[in-house]
């Protein structure tokens, strides 16, 4: 899934590389579209858990407060501009956009594999569940690599977006201490924040 939503928002902006500011938009036009924004929406509902500073169950109401806090805006907003950014310095390298994809879903189920449960039936306890399997880990590994190994031999600074992983084993750490466990929300999170992170730091060596 990742090599196919990377390879769209590269594509889209790769022709349009002449006009990096708007090869960006476009991109990131099409980042919100194919994500459906669900992934930022799950950013700003923990970046205003962030914000509050709270634990347990004043973390969870805060969480599952429907209202939108200054915090969880200003979480969106920067995640946006970041990503806006790369795509600028990147519109003309496909393959290191693809590769932050990757790396980004990765995130997402290291962040399962690492957070706990949620105690409630929501999207991401079977998830979570199944991602502490050694099966479905070590064919994560599998896939993973397979994914990653065409891309660093076409452009080998790729593999500097794996630096982005690290964002996973903060954030899954940080909600299993704050929340208790890991729910869409952190997912979502770690999805972007770790693609972000990718797309920063590759933007930095392309």
């Amino acid at each position: 899934m990742g090599l196919l939503e990377g390879a769209i928002v590269a594509a889209v902006g790769f022709p349009l590389r002449q006009r990096p500011l708007l090869a960006a938009a476009v991109m990131l036009i099409a980042h919100v579209l194919l994500t459906g924004a669900m992934h930022l929406d799950g950013s700003s509902d923990y970046g205003d858990v962030l914000g509050s500073r709270a634990r347990g169950e004043e973390a969870l109401r805060v969480l599952k407060d429907p209202r939108r806090g200054a915090f969880g805006v200003v979480t969106a907003a920067v995640l946006i501009v970041a990503r806006f950014s790369a795509f600028y310095y990147l519109a003309g390298h496909p393959v290191l956009v693809v590769a932050s994809y990757v790396t980004g879903l990765e995130s997402a189920y290291i962040t399962s594999s690492i957070g706990y449960e949620e105690p409630y039936d929501g999207m991401a306890r079977l998830i979570t569940a199944e991602a502490k399997r050694p099966r479905k880990l070590l064919l994560n590994l599998t896939i993973t690599a397979l994914c990653l190994a065409p891309l660093a031999l076409l452009n080998v600074v790729s593999l500097l977006g794996l630096v982005g992983l690290a964002a996973a084993f903060v954030i899954a750490h940080d909600a299993n201490r704050r929340l208790g466990f890991v729910n869409g929300d952190v997912l979502g999170f770690s999805i972007e924040a770790s693609e972000v992170t990718s797309l920063l730091v590759m933007a930095g060596w392309a």
